[in-house]
């Protein structure tokens, strides 16, 4: 069924005619923006139970509604319970940065609140409710609680969503081997899932990706909550390999053990990855020479990672893929609040103070994503590498911080860095 719609079967029930007033047909206009509400309150006025039977109905917790005359915006409802005891409630996603305030919808337990949004915007939005409840014995006293009652995903009619996140049957599937590595940089073993593309020649050199966070990314179960942190890349890079956008390529997952936050800002995590992980491939499969067809990748604060990977080893990882990327680190013992970064992240004043290393960049983010700290220093690494005469590929869309988005667009970014039109990382058709 077509989820954007003016007047939807769920409502049906809602098109009685229930006399209202002049006046109170104009307040509730007001109340009520949306078709959809206004009806919902006309119901309520004869059915105390109307809105909660609606709100029972819904399969999700919000509704996108098109408006023919506005091509460019789609309105969003989202709806929650409370109760006697809900203070307020608050949705947090999407283009309104500090969240939205519920209301009451008329007099009944359900509460709304109403988002404009771009018809091409994707993103991940939560629901907290707040709780204040009076303390027996103690008069006006409150006791407050908070609870996250809802997760959920808005994907606006012209999101653009890639198809290559699906399996498709005609598609051969690579493996996926699970083991562990010793390593002298991290005094420890590290478990990593290696993928080897369908049909792998030894004869072949193949490109190498390193992927940070790589528990959430050689996820391939597609079924899952889309709001959760998964990301299919074996399926990405199989549909790839097979449709030809980018050569043969083997991808080492790199799993997160304990201590993501600390680790994915030292650099003894860039010198395992680069130094120990690569040496590793080219031990066990046929790896290109070229630094450009060595790709390191991640998101967030992964994101940090892989430039600064790419940064202390250019000799040996010559391309890199951020997502989202956490550029506003400083690594100094009073670190930046992200959402007003008073100093530059560390990696931004590197490159700005280095001279130009042999790296090719590709780097996305969401225009919901924690504004001037990752939209902001994601522009200003962009600017400034262009600047200093790097290949940079930039990719801004409508979304937040999320794997919503970065299932999407990492093969964007494979194609970029390892795609046939890119001269910088064409791989040699020989034996090693």
């Amino acid at each position: 069924m077509n989820k954007f719609f003016l007047v939807s079967l769920l409502l049906l029930s809602f098109m009685t005619n229930v006399a209202a007033t002049s006046k109170q047909e104009q307040i509730a206009r007001t109340e009520y923006p949306t078709d959809t509400l206004y009806k919902i309150w006309l119901e309520q006025q004869k059915d105390k139970d109307a809105a909660l039977k609606f709100y029972n109905a819904l399969t999700e917790k919000h509704l996108i509604e098109l408006d023919p005359k506005d091509v460019h915006q789609a309105t969003v409802t989202y709806f929650a319970k409370g109760s006697a005891d809900t203070d307020y409630i608050m949705q947090s996603g999407g283009p309104d940065f500090y969240g939205l305030r519920f209301r009451r919808l008329a007099g009944s337990d359900v509460f709304y609140c109403v988002q404009k949004i771009p018809r091409d915007a994707w993103f991940v939005y939560g629901i907290n409710e707040f709780r204040a409840k009076i303390v027996k014995g103690a008069a006006g006293l409150l006791q407050s609680s908070v609870e996250h009652i809802a997760d959920g995903v808005v994907i606006g009619p012209t999101a653009p969503l890639s198809d290559l996140i699906q399996n498709k049957p005609a598609v051969p599937r690579g493996s996926l081997l699970e083991m562990m590595v010793n390593s002298k940089a991290l005094g420890e073993q590290r478990k990593i899932e290696v993928y080897v593309p369908a049909g792998y020649d030894p004869q072949v050199a193949h490109h190498l990706l390193l992927q940070f966070d790589g528990q959430n990314y050689s996820a391939t179960d597609a079924q899952r909550p889309a709001w959760e942190g998964w990301t299919p890349l074996p399926t990405i890079l199989d549909n790839l390999i097979h449709q030809q956008e980018i050569g043969p390529t083997v991808a080492i997952f790199i799993h997160n053990q304990g201590n993501r936050s600390g680790d994915l800002i030292n650099d003894k995590m860039a010198d395992f990855v680069a130094l120990e992980l690569v040496s590793w491939a080219r031990a066990n499969f046929n790896i290109s020479a070229n630094p450009k067809n060595i790709v390191v990748s991640g998101p967030s604060r992964a994101g940090f990672a892989a430039a600064n990977t790419a940064f202390r080893h250019a000799d040996i990882v010559g391309s890199v893929l951020s997502q989202s990327g956490s550029f506003y680190y400083t690594l100094q013992e009073q670190e930046n609040w992200p959402i007003y970064p008073e100093f530059e992240g560390k990696l931004v004043r590197d490159f700005r103070s280095s001279a130009q290393r042999n790296i090719q960049f590709y780097l996305d983010v969401g225009l919901y994503d924690l504004g001037l700290a990752a939209v902001g220093t994601n522009r200003q690494l962009r600017d400034l590498l262009a600047l200093k005469g790097y290949q940079v590929d930039y990719y801004q869309y409508k979304g937040g911080h999320s794997h919503l988005g970065w299932r999407h667009t990492i093969g964007k970014g494979l194609i970029s860095l390892l795609g046939k039109e890119n001269t910088n990382n064409k791989l040699q058709h020989n034996a090693r």
